[in-house]
């Protein structure tokens, strides 16, 4: 009862495009209602050389979900400058994952870092190579530095790591080296891979104290991490929340950070997951990321859990690789010297899974209400 013909186009750029939902792994899921105006800068940005630098002689496998964010925009990235998109389907496993980039020749892809982890425990164990990739984007939580060095020295593909939420679009940096990081000795650009990056054309940051007062971009002060710009939310769908932007229009992300004198933002933690230990504050994502350069573990998380005279103390917990062994004292030996003492995990758990949402993100929500009876087995004084 519809005429075969439609003329496409003709009507507002601001109007509707698409719905995506937080992925509610820290609280709440949200809806944030993208119009066409976002989405189509949102796309311009990510063409960027120093953002995706996707072209028409570029294989793309998209391994985000299309529901998480518009797939990171690459949905639209990717047809945009006629790339070929393959779809991978259920099937996320390392075998799977590696049987597609062998089969379509991939020479780009994005995905959470779990993925990946999945794909390189496939490759070292099978002996297999992915020589057509050349790069890779990984976000949605930090990226370790031993996933950076494995795929960089053992397979000769470049990471890089981007940042983003559903309420911006989502990309918002890339941590692409600019001229003076690319100068840098190795380390050194390791060291800026695993920040979350640099900020794409048109978007702007603040760090503010828990007041809302600025904080210095020195690469060492932790403060309240605040975006504005074009692709960035201004409500949330049917006004949950109420006002989400300050007086500057700036929207608060949540994250805790820092921002270093080159422009290189690094989150530090979700503010609902930083672990506050007599009045200070705990990153969970660095100790995670050390934890997963282990041999033996194959998921790491760390919480907060209730210390009498320190408010909080870290706990770290660990899903082991198939067949290994470890113990509690191998994971804090692991970690000596490469965190601060005061730091240290108070007790290490061995769990058979670490759950994940949908979108491949630990769910820190889900693991808080599994251990809602836990108690630290001493209160040790550090």
């Amino acid at each position: 009862g519809e005429p075969a013909e439609y003329a496409w186009g003709g009507f507002d750029e601001n109007l509707a495009c698409g719905l995506c939902y937080t992925s509610g792994t820290t609280g709440n899921p949200k809806g944030v209602l993208y119009s066409h105006r976002s989405n189509y800068l949102h796309t311009m940005l990510t063409l960027q050389a120093d953002a995706l630098a996707l072209s028409a002689r570029d294989t793309v496998l998209l391994v985000v979900p299309m529901y998480h964010a518009n797939a990171w925009g690459v949905v639209y990235s990717a047809p945009a400058v006629g790339a070929k998109l393959v779809l991978p389907g259920p099937r996320m496993d390392g075998e799977s994952i590696c049987d597609l980039i062998e089969a379509e020749g991939v020479t780009y892809s994005a995905a959470v870092p779990t993925v990946w982890q999945g794909l390189l425990q496939h490759l070292r164990s099978s002996g297999r190579r992915i020589d057509s990739l050349q790069r890779v984007t990984i976000g949605g939580s930090a990226v370790p530095e031993m996933l950076v060095r494995a795929f960089r020295d053992e397979y000769g593909v470049e990471v890089t790591q981007g940042w983003g939420m559903t309420e911006t679009s989502p990309l918002a940096t890339l941590s692409t080296p600019s001229a003076e990081v690319a100068a840098m000795d190795e380390d050194a650009r390791v060291a800026h891979t695993i920040k979350q990056g640099r900020l794409m054309c048109g978007l702007k940051f603040k760090l503010t104290d828990d007041d809302g007062n600025p904080l210095p971009h020195d690469g060492e002060t932790f403060g309240h991490l605040k975006i504005k710009g074009p692709t960035i939310v201004s409500s949330y769908f049917g006004g949950e929340g109420g006002e989400i932007l300050d007086e500057e229009g700036y929207f608060d992300t949540g994250d805790v950070a820092t921002i270093d004198q080159r422009g290189y933002m690094q989150i530090t933690d979700r503010a609902k997951d930083v672990v506050k230990s007599g009045g200070e504050w705990i990153s969970s994502i660095e100790i995670e990321n050390i934890a997963l350069g282990h041999p033996s573990v194959a998921l790491a998380a760390v919480i907060g859990v209730a210390h009498p005279k320190w408010d909080e103390r870290p706990i770290l917990l660990c899903q082991l690789k198939v067949g290994e062994v470890a113990t509690g004292d191998d994971l804090l030996t692991f970690l000596e010297g490469k965190i601060a003492k005061w730091w240290m995990p108070d007790d290490v758990v061995f769990v058979e899974e670490i759950p994940l949402g949908a979108t491949g993100k630990i769910d820190k929500k889900l693991i808080r209400q599994r251990m809602a009876d836990y108690t630290l087995p001493f209160a040790q004084e550090r």
